[in-house]
C-alpha cells in the first residue's frame, strides 16, 4: 500500500529522523538551483532518503535555474539564495524559507585595516564597501587601511544569488549603486574568491557564512557597521548582508513535495541547517 503524504507527515512527528518510513511505491524528487543552497540540500537528501521511500536528484546551476526548472516542470523544487525578483512574482511560485544565511566580506591582510580587540576582526562600513565596489574608493587609505595599497575588487558572476544579495545591500545604502565596470575580477565560485583574496595584496571579496577561511592566514573576515555575522544578528536582521535561503514550488506543494518541505522545517531538518553552519528558522536561535 502506498503511504500518502498525510500519513507521512503524521509519521514524521512520531518517528525519529534515523528511522525509515517505508512504502511500496518509491518516489523521485527533483531539486535544482542555487549552488549556495545545494550543499545543504545534499545533506537533507542523505537523511530524507533514509527517512522516506524517495530518491532525490539534486543539481545546481544557480538561482535562475531554480526558477526556470520549477516553472517548466523539470524540477519539483527550486533552490534560491535570494528573494524573488519583481519579474518572477505573479508566476504562481510558492516561497518557503528553509534557512538564513549571510554574505561575509573578506579582505587580504595587506589592506592594513585596524583590528578591533574585542572581535579580532577589522571593520568596514556598508557605505565604504559600496564605495569600493562602485569605484569611488580605490586605495585602502581612504577606508582606514594602508595608504598607497590599491584595492583589488573581486565579485561573484552576474546571475549569482550571492552577488544579488550583496548588491541589494549596496543599494540599501546607496540607491544609485552600480558595480564598477572595470578592474573587477568576476568569478563563478567561492573557491575562486578565496584563492584571489589569499594571494592578491589588498584584495576584497565576499563569501557565504558557512565557508571557513581559517586555513588562509592572509585572509581576514570583516565586520560590517561594527556588527559580526553571527547567528543572533543574522536571525534578527541586524547584520546588513543577511539573506533568506529559500525553495520554491510551482503552486502549493502537495504529496511528497509538501512532506519534504515540512520535514526540512521540522526540528530534525533544522538541526541539519545548524550543523551546516547556517541559521535555523524554527525559532531555536539564542537572541
Amino acid at each position: 500500500m502506498k503511504i500518502s503524504a498525510a500519513v507521512l507527515i503524521t509519521a514524521m512527528i512520531c518517528v525519529p529522523v534515523t528511522a525509515t518510513v517505508v512504502g511500496n511505491d518509491s518516489y523521485t524528487l527533483n531539486v535544482a538551483g542555487s549552488t549556495t543552497v545545494q550543499p545543504l540540500m545534499v545533506q537533507f537528501q542523505k537523511e530524507f532518503e533514509r527517512f522516506a521511500n524517495v530518491e532525490m536528484n539534486v543539481t545546481g546551476g544557480g538561482s535562475g535555474v531554480g526558477i526556470s526548472s520549477t516553472l517548466n516542470g523539470v524540477a519539483h523544487i527550486g533552490m534560491l539564495s535570494r528573494d524573488l525578483k519583481e519579474s518572477e512574482t505573479g508566476l504562481g511560485l510558492e516561497v518557503h524559507v528553509i534557512a538564513k544565511d549571510a554574505v561575509v566580506v573578506i579582505v587580504n591582510k595587506e589592506a592594513g585595516l585596524p583590528v578591533d580587540p574585542l572581535t579580532g576582526m577589522p571593520n568596514l562600513s556598508l557605505k565604504d564597501i559600496a564605495d569600493i565596489y562602485s569605484g569611488k574608493i580605490t586605495d585602502w587609505g581612504e577606508a582606514g587601511g594602508n595608504r598607497g595599497q590599491s584595492i583589488a575588487v573581486n565579485a561573484r558572476e552576474e546571475g549569482s544569488g550571492t552577488r544579488d544579495c550583496f548588491e541589494a545591500a549596496m543599494v540599501s545604502v546607496n540607491p544609485d549603486f552600480k558595480m564598477k565596470e572595470r578592474d573587477v575580477n568576476s568569478v563563478n565560485s567561492t573557491g575562486a574568491i578565496i584563492a584571489a583574496i589569499s594571494t592578491i595584496p589588498g584584495a576584497i571579496g565576499y563569501i557565504n557564512l558557512n565557508i571557513s577561511v581559517d586555513a588562509y592566514p592572509s585572509i581576514m573576515k570583516v565586520t560590517v557597521n561594527n556588527i559580526e555575522a553571527k547567528a543572533a544578528s543574522i536571525y534578527r536582521g541586524a547584520y546588513a548582508l543577511s539573506r533568506d535561503l529559500i525553495v520554491v514550488t510551482n503552486g502549493e506543494p502537495t504529496g511528497m513535495v509538501g512532506f519534504f518541505i515540512e520535514w526540512m522545517l521540522s526540528k530534525d531538518g533544522q538541526d541539519i541547517v545548524e550543523d551546516a553552519g547556517l541559521i535555523r528558522v524554527d525559532g531555536r536561535v539564542i537572541i
